[in-house]
């Protein structure tokens, strides 16, 4: 058996909490003081991808046989906005997998996590006991958004995470046919995509927005960028 199996970076992150711990370490700030921190983290077992800043707020992933995830808390004015814009691109891509089963790879995801009703804490709440940092807080969030760059799937597909299967959804904005090197706008609306996913509007504001880079299961080699992150409330 491989080093690891599971292989969602949010699907990932949950399985690492139940069955051997949390590595989470804080990114090396660059930014000015006022700019939200964003937090690495890192699954056991698993060569960690890289996130790397530039001055205009780019990030980069370099995924080499490896994966992680670059998370930070929303701010306030961004929690009460439902709409989402960044840009991105994909410089050299994995080989396409099949996302709806477990084993996938996929060269950029952003994942949007919102916080849980009362009643949802009951799992959640003892796992977020159960972490070494406090930096792990993302685990607070009960359900999970994740858009995709990648995967066999064409555009605009939509399945249920599956290692989440009831608390996270998957929608591909980019599928593996979409040309590397170039960068594309994508503009997406998370009360409506939730409702779609959960068939119910959310409970509570997105907590936390992530990016994860992918590679190991496929032991390839993957790069891309994300930039100018935006929400909006149109």
């Amino acid at each position: 058996m491989r080093r690891f199996e599971i292989k969602s970076a949010f699907g990932k992150l949950a399985a690492a909490v139940l069955g051997a711990g949390l590595l989470a370490a804080e990114m090396p700030a660059k930014a000015a003081p006022d700019t939200p921190t964003w937090k690495l983290i890192e699954f056991p077992g698993i060569d960690p991808s890289r996130f790397v800043r530039s001055a205009d707020g780019r990030i980069d992933v370099l995924s080499d046989n490896s994966s992680a995830m670059l998370y930070r808390e929303l701010q306030p004015a961004e929690k009460a906005r439902r709409f989402i814009s960044w840009r991105w691109r994909v410089d050299t891509a994995p080989p396409a997998t099949d996302l709806t089963r477990r084993g996938g790879d996929r060269p950029l995801a952003i994942h949007v996590c919102f916080a849980a009703k009362p009643a949802d804490r009951g799992l959640f709440g003892w796992m977020e006991r159960a972490l070494i940092s406090d930096r792990a807080a993302m685990m607070r969030a009960a359900r999970c958004l994740t858009y995709v760059w990648g995967g066999r799937a064409d555009r605009g597909a939509a399945f249920p995470n599956p290692y989440l299967t009831d608390r996270g959804y998957v929608f591909v904005l980019r599928g593996a046919q979409t040309p590397t090197g170039e960068w594309f706008m994508e503009k997406i609306d998370c009360a409506r995509d939730y409702r779609k996913a959960f068939s119910e509007p959310p409970a509570a504001p997105p907590a936390f927005i992530a990016i994860s880079g992918d590679s190991d299961g496929t032991e390839s080699r993957a790069a891309g960028s994300v930039a100018g992150i935006v929400f909006s409330d149109s």
